[in-house]
């Protein structure tokens, strides 16, 4: 039971935000197939942001001494919470995730089950190796929408093309972020992008996925599986604010500088996925 005190700083310590992000993936792919409300839409809505705070609370675990550097607010190098207490959410959260999928079928399980362990692995081991962890997280933002599509009952090609747009885009907001987190990943010995390359070339890096997925928010047009409100939000706002971005990749030359394409990044998903979402209701 967590107690009273304690809820804000495992509130930060979970990024509900984050998880809602993850629900709206899941209810497009949802709605790409399915219309109707039901007790599976339901189930698919849960695992995913289950796993994914999981997935925060585990990397905290082990990101204490490297945020005790770069975030020292966060609530294990702060005190408030302590890195046992964050192991127990991990395991906690990831078993009522991987329970929560079992009646959606035997693929979302086996879905929910790899991501609850890839975290894990994340944490320890692929997040230190650079990029090879920055491609799992954002597998993972992908598979929110292939999640929700194949709970709905299959597995559509505009559902492809729209988790392989936030895929790039997601990576391009990780390659960021490992420019925003250099001092403190140096620090404890990460080779992450940004501490590889330096910090131009991965803001190139970063440049070029973002272009990548703006290019991408055509092609449901193309294919003439989206309407106007698709075209609105996604393509003639989300795609121009992916390429203001890239262009402010290009000259990323500290911190604050990278927080403030990441930020950028983060709100032009929210508006893609935003039009992905609403295009079929409105």
């Amino acid at each position: 039971m967590i107690r009273s005190d304690k809820l804000p700083s495992f509130i930060q310590l979970f990024r509900p935000k984050n998880a809602l992000m993850s629900i709206l993936g899941v209810l497009v792919g949802w709605i790409s197939i399915s219309k109707g409300i039901s007790t599976n839409l339901i189930l698919a809505c849960s695992v995913p942001p289950l796993i994914l705070m999981a997935g925060n609370a585990i990397n905290d675990y082990f990101d204490a001494p490297i945020d005790a550097i770069n975030k020292p607010n966060r609530p294990i190098p702060s005190g408030k919470i302590s890195r046992r207490e964050a192991f127990v959410s991990y395991i906690a959260l990831s078993l009522i995730g991987i329970v929560a999928s079992i009646p959606l079928g035997i693929i979302e399980l086996i879905i929910a089950s790899f991501f609850a362990v890839s975290w894990y692995t994340y944490a320890r081991w692929l997040k230190a190796m650079g990029l090879v962890g920055n491609l799992l997280v954002s597998l993972g933002v992908a598979f929110t929408l292939i999640f929700g599509s194949l709970a709905a009952g299959s597995l559509s090609l505009k559902i492809i093309v729209f988790s392989s747009m936030a895929f790039a885009s997601n990576l391009a907001r990780e390659v960021v972020k490992t420019i925003e987190d250099m001092r403190g990943d140096a620090a404890y010995g990460l080779r992450t992008v940004a501490i590889r390359l330096g910090s131009r070339k991965s803001g190139l890096f970063a440049a070029l996925l973002s272009v990548l997925s703006s290019f991408l928010t055509i092609i449901p047009l193309i294919l003439m599986a989206t309407g106007w409100v698709y075209l609105m939000l996604t393509v003639l706002i989300s795609a121009p604010l992916l390429i203001y971005s890239a262009y402010l990749s290009f000259k990323i030359k500290s911190k604050e500088n990278a927080r403030k394409v990441s930020d950028f990044l983060k709100i032009s998903m929210f508006l893609g996925i935003l039009g992905m979402l609403l295009d079929p209701i409105i």
